[in-house]
């Protein structure tokens, strides 16, 4: 490698850490009232709940069941009967854009900003 080519990578990572910390921060300061839990089954909205709430949910279709609990400003899979468990493996998620997803029983959980007049937690 030569001198340059050091200097343009250090330039890029300095940059992609800047924009990360900044991202953090943008986080960190979001307010918890307006972050809700979005569970969805088979695409379908099945519930929506505050992140501020304490609330657990089980899911039953056919022979399949998901017990999701929100809690302590997050959410997560306590119990699933899928033969995986990767979505119980998941644990506890409590930032804006992540998600469980359990994908034999077609449940998705993904944690989203309040959504008014077009903007979210995020784009605020």
């Amino acid at each position: 490698m030569k001198r340059n080519d050091v200097k343009i990578i250090i330039g890029v990572l300095i940059v992609a850490g800047v924009f990360y910390l900044f991202n953090q921060y943008r986080i960190s300061k979001m307010d918890v009232n307006k972050l809700y839990v979005e569970i969805k089954v088979e695409g379908e909205l099945y519930e929506r709940v505050k992140l501020s709430d304490e609330k657990e949910i089980k899911i039953e279709r056919d022979d399949s069941y998901n017990i999701i609990k929100v809690h302590d400003n997050g959410v997560e899979m306590l119990e699933a009967n899928c033969p995986d468990h990767v979505c119980v493996r998941t644990g506890f998620i409590n930032k804006v854009g992540s998600t469980i997803v359990c994908l034999p029983h077609k449940v998705y959980v993904e944690i989203v900003g309040d959504v008014e007049d077009g903007l979210d937690a995020i784009s605020e």
